[in-house]
Parts: C-alpha cells; structure tokens; sequence
C-alpha cells in the first residue's frame, strides 16, 4: 500500500468532506465496524448473521445477488450470493454470502439446478430457475466474504482497525490467517494478493476455524 493511500484510510472521515462543508462526524458499513450481540450473532454492513435473510441482505446492501449452487468434490452442497463490486461505507469491494441451507433443501434445489459446469477448485458449480428464489428469499445469511477492490489493507492498518488477532496461521510465504473468534472474522493477510476477510456470528466462528484449518498445510 502506498504511503497516500495508508494516510486516507487513516482518515476515513476527512475524505468525506466536500468542499466547504463539515465532514460527517461518522461513516456507517465500514469493514472493521462489526457488532457483536449477546445472543452469539454480529451484525455487519447491516445484516445479522445467521439471522437475516436473503431478502433483508438485498434491503440492506440495496443490490441485487446472483445465487449458485456449488457442488464440493466430496458432494456436499453449498449456496452462495455473489453481489459483485459493492460499495460499502468509502470503500468498495467484492461481497460474497453463503446462505444457510440443509443438505435436503439444497439437494431439491439441484434437482432442477441449470447450466452445471466445473470449477478450477474441483466443484462444481450450477444456476438456479428464476422460481428458486421465492424460496431462498427467506433463508438466512450464514457468512460473508469481503474483498476489498480499491485499497489494499496491509498489517498495520488492520491492527489499527481490529485489534491484534488472538491466533496467527501461516499458510504459505507471503500468507497468513488472522483470527478474531470474538468478533468472528478471519482475514486472510497476503503480500501479493488482495485481503479477504470473512466474517460469521461468533457463535459459528469454530466451523469456520475447521474450514480454514482443512485449507493449512499439514506439519
């Protein structure tokens, strides 16, 4: 990150003014503005994980998701949202939803699931019919992936913003995951790649440490 681009997103709020006017005193859907509730969940950008739906995710982010069913190498089902460069807060960046979902329900959804094609990860990945998403409107939104498009995050700021990890894992030279199981994000820290941070109720924070751990090298 250049030496400018660090200085901004310090000062979030000073890019806010125009010109002649008084900066807001505060900026909402910032990534770092996580909100932990007692019940086990957090909410952030607005959605409550693993309690709001499809529907209300779509109100809060004002756009629109594209749903595909994922199919692992194991044969597990997965439903994901892709909102595409979404702008939240000051800045933009790629969103990203799992929504939550039984092995039965997903399994009905690909039954009829259209243009089935595989993925580089060895998945395979399917459309759903216009009429699926009557019925996914209502399920909840278990995780969300945000990586950031414009500005890349570097060790220090991400301190500055979250804190200090409770639990550092090497992945490979130039990688690490970061963990914060009390505000239940893992951001994934890379030199020559764009962050991802990932975020789930703290509650749900052990089976995302199971999923991240699946994908570490073994000593």
């Amino acid at each position: 990150m250049s030496m400018k681009t660090h200085l901004q997103l310090l000062s979030l709020p000073l890019l806010l003014a125009a010109c002649g006017e008084p900066a807001p005193m505060h900026v909402e859907n910032l990534p770092w503005q996580i909100e932990t509730l007692a019940d086990g969940q957090s909410r952030v950008f607005g959605i409550t994980l693993g309690k709001s739906t499809t529907l209300e995710a779509k109100r809060a982010l004002d756009k629109k998701a594209d749903f595909s069913l994922f199919k692992s190498a194991d044969g597990s089902l997965s439903l994901e949202a892709y909102y595409g460069t979404t702008r939240l807060g000051v800045l933009e960046a790629k969103l990203i939803a799992e929504v939550a979902a039984t092995q039965e329900q997903l399994k009905q959804l690909a039954e009829h699931a259209e243009n089935l094609r595989a993925q580089p990860s060895g998945a395979w990945k399917a459309d759903l019919r216009d009429e699926d998403y009557l019925t996914i409107q209502n399920w909840p939104v278990r995780s969300l992936t945000y990586i950031p498009t414009a500005v890349q995050f570097d060790a220090e700021l991400l301190e500055k913003r979250f804190g200090k990890p409770s639990e550092r894992k090497p992945i490979d030279a130039g990688r690490e995951y970061w963990l914060y199981p009390d505000k239940g994000l893992v951001i994934m820290l890379a030199d020559k790649e764009r962050e991802i941070l990932q975020y789930v109720a703290p509650s749900d924070f052990e089976r995302l440490k199971d999923k991240i751990s699946r994908e570490l090298p073994r000593s």
